[in-house]
């Protein structure tokens, strides 16, 4: 065993809650047996399963699925975090950030997840997800075609420019458009044309119309809500390109990212997962920036007098003044992130590789000596 695929399989997703414990059955068996093609079923020692979904569930459908294929050979069930997990590190402990369609972040003891974070789906959560990225993006374009009174002249005519290609659009600010307070996709800054001409083309392919606003509007209520999350490399490319609107609106996923992952993390590596993460792009360059300086800034800022930041400031003079009194304990509790913080960024940080391998390497974990795993675990999550 060296670590050397020997078959692969494809097929659709297994979710059991999402799908129907059917198709989820059907999509799981396809991919298992296009996987054991060329193999012979009794060299098959162990199956480690990672499937997105209601644990329980997802144990059932695995212990289904394989009794059938490969009736007899052990089967663990752990979820795709734990295999987004290991396909970063071969440590057995630490916290994975996983930022996809949705985004979710988890504390990993010994290869099981013992806390979580976000996870709570579009409507509820997701902060910093492809969706989230891409609703952001798709709001701020909205509003931007929507300056200057709902297509007046200069606002519709400066979109125009941009999409046709000047790379110019003028414009007012664009107020939080990430949404959820910040300061993402505005906060004063004049609106950057590169994002908003690439959502434009993405969703408006024949033009923007007499009604841009309205047409815009039509277009993404007629996709499903998760759709928005096609938008998300768009960000991505705009913010690439210098798009203020789009860098900010970068920063703030990458702020409500980090933050997610703080409320779990305790010690050991931290491995990013998901699309958004494992892609070389400006969000993880600033999830990586953000957790390698161990300084998250907060979301609301500095605040304005009388506000929070100015509250924060009273306390800390509290702490100065006082021995025994709240402020002191502020002092304390912020002593204690900022040396939490820069323990963190003496951790290492890792990109997931690929997911299936790691649940092989899981699987080979069952069956090799420990360290004779660990050296091999390269060669298992490394895509090919």
């Amino acid at each position: 065993m060296a670590g050397e695929p020997v078959g692969r399989g494809c097929a659709g997703g297994a979710n059991p809650g999402a799908l129907g414990r059917e198709p989820a059955a059907a999509h799981l068996t396809a991919a298992v047996r296009g996987a054991l093609l060329d193999v012979a079923s009794s060299q098959v020692e162990a199956v480690v399963v990672g499937v997105a979904g209601n644990p329980e569930a997802c144990a059932a459908l695995a212990s289904r699925v394989f009794g059938e294929v490969l009736p007899g050979v052990p089967v663990v069930s752990v979820g795709d975090i734990v295999t987004a997990f290991a396909g970063g590190t071969a440590e057995a402990s630490g916290s994975v950030l996983i930022s996809g369609t949705g985004a979710i972040a988890a504390r990993i003891i010994g290869h099981r997840a013992v806390a979580v974070g976000d996870g709570f789906g579009w409507q509820l959560g997701d902060e910093g997800s492809a969706f989230w990225l891409g609703r952001a993006a798709a709001r701020a374009t909205i509003r931007a075609l929507a300056d200057g009174g709902g297509g007046a002249p200069m606002g519709h005519g400066a979109v125009l420019a941009g999409v046709g290609g000047s790379g110019v659009v003028a414009g007012g600010a664009v107020r939080s458009a990430a949404g959820g307070g910040g300061t993402a996709a505005g906060g004063g800054a004049g609106l950057g044309g590169e994002l908003v001409a690439l959502v434009v083309r993405r969703l408006l392919p024949e033009g923007l119309g007499e009604d841009p606003v309205a047409r815009l509007a039509a277009a993404v209520y007629a996709r499903p809500p998760l759709a928005l999350a096609e938008l998300a490399p768009l960000v991505s490319r705009a913010a690439t390109a210098g798009d203020p609107v789009a860098l900010e609106i970068v920063h703030e996923a990458a702020v409500r990212l980090v933050a997610t992952l703080r409320s779990v993390h305790g010690s050991g590596p931290v491995v990013l997962a998901g699309s958004v993460l494992t892609s070389e792009g400006p969000v993880r360059q600033a999830v990586i920036e953000l957790l390698s300086s161990g300084v998250a800034p907060a979301t609301g800022g500095a605040g304005a007098a009388g506000g929070p930041g100015a509250a924060d400031g009273a306390r800390a003079a509290d702490g100065a003044g006082a021995a025994d009194g709240a402020g002191a304990a502020d002092g304390a509790k912020a002593a204690s992130a900022a040396g939490r913080h820069a323990a963190e960024a003496a951790q290492p940080i890792a990109v997931a590789g690929d997911a299936a391998g790691a649940a092989a390497w899981l699987a080979a974990r069952m069956v090799l000596p420990a360290e004779r795993a660990k050296a091999l675990h390269a060669a298992f999550t490394t895509p090919a």
